[in-house]
């Protein structure tokens, strides 16, 4: 069962990759990187919206929603970051160094909230495994921005 969700997390790597590539078209081709950013954001929500309804699944009670701690719903917001970012800095570092900065980061950050059981995780440790781990996804990125 872990290799589906395996393949599910790579599958959403490569649609990151993509995704950054198609925000800064769109951006260029706007020439307004803010307004890209918000018309990103305008089609997920108009896709979203458009898988849940032909999925059938029922509109949540009013009351579920305050049952949610304050930052998980800081989700929409944290998706702007990661739009602008593509917006601004991929085409400025190419697609490699642009996708090392955010999977190193996302690594870095995954062991953090992992190690603390922070945003819902359950606890990992982090031995020295994810340590050494850690340091060669840095090295990697150092490589990746040298060459």
């Amino acid at each position: 069962m872990q290799f589906v969700f395996i393949s599910v997390a790579l599958a959403a790597g490569i649609a990151s990759a993509f995704q950054s590539g198609s925000n800064q078209t769109l951006q260029r081709a706007l020439d307004a990187p803010l307004w890209a950013a918000a018309l990103v954001a305008l089609v997920t929500a108009v896709t979203s919206i458009a898988v849940v309804l032909v999925s059938g699944e029922r509109l949540p009670a009013a009351s579920a929603a305050g049952t949610a701690p304050w930052w998980a719903w800081t989700g929409g917001i944290l998706g702007v970051g990661f739009v602008l970012g593509t917006v601004y800095a991929a085409p400025k570092l190419g697609a490699g160094l642009f996708m090392a900065c955010i999977v190193t980061a996302e690594v870095l950050t995954g062991l953090i909230l992992d190690h603390f059981g922070l945003l819902g995780f359950d606890v990992h440790q982090a031995g020295w495994g994810r340590f050494i781990g850690g340091a060669l996804m840095i090295a990697g990125l150092s490589l990746i921005a040298i060459f």
